[in-house]
């Protein structure tokens, strides 16, 4: 019987979650506006599912690289206003080369995939409420546009937050892997360890 969690790889985890999902998020507004205002083209839609569901899947991939571009922006900018230790142990990580793949480097690349959600979600909350105000203009009532508009605004606040938060999280997990790593072979409990130099060249 086939493993129907096999499908959830970090290869397909990976893009549903830093593109798919907020790129869906960023274009739904406009998607809503744009039936809305032409209704031929939702009658278009109506009759040829297949078709629209191959274009939104492109724009939906579109969207979402176009937001984890301002995410990495984002996430530069905070590289810029964090102190020298980071920088330097950002570049020190990036030159190392590690004989054994330590745990923390798994939990570090989870960090990463949260920091790109994070941002991601953000920027397409942002992308969202703008999309509000057409669907304002179209006559939606103001007191659901309204309250629309803050559960965007307050996600994407939380959405730079969270990253802030996580871009700590990630500096300091950085630092500690250019450390000594310590290894331990199979049957040793954690006093039977012994450590090896992982550090970046000079």
């Amino acid at each position: 019987m086939p493993n129907f969690f096999s499908a959830f790889t970090s290869e397909v985890f990976r893009p549903l979650v830093t593109l798919l999902i907020p790129g869906a998020i960023g274009i739904s507004t406009w998607f809503i506006a744009l039936l809305w205002r032409f209704p031929r083209l939702k009658l278009l839609a109506d009759g040829n599912h297949t078709e629209v569901g191959l274009l939104l899947l492109l724009a939906m991939t579109f969207a979402g690289l176009w937001f984890e571009d301002l995410g990495s922006q984002f996430e530069n900018w905070l590289d810029g206003m964090a102190d020298n230790d980071h920088r330097e142990n950002w570049f020190a990580y990036l030159r190392t080369a590690f004989e054994a793949d330590p745990i923390g480097r798994r939990y570090i690349r989870t960090l990463v995939l949260r920091l790109k959600f994070e941002l991601g979600v953000a920027w397409a909350m942002l992308c969202a409420a703008v999309g509000l105000f057409w669907l304002a203009s179209l006559g939606l009532d103001c007191t659901l546009v309204l309250v629309n508009l803050l559960i965007c605004l307050g996600f994407a606040g939380l959405g730079f937050k969270e990253a802030m938060i996580t871009h700590k999280a990630l500096s300091k997990n950085r630092a500690n892997l250019l450390l000594d790593i310590r290894i331990v072979s199979k049957g040793q409990n954690a006093v039977g360890t012994s450590t090896a130099r992982q550090r970046p060249p000079e």
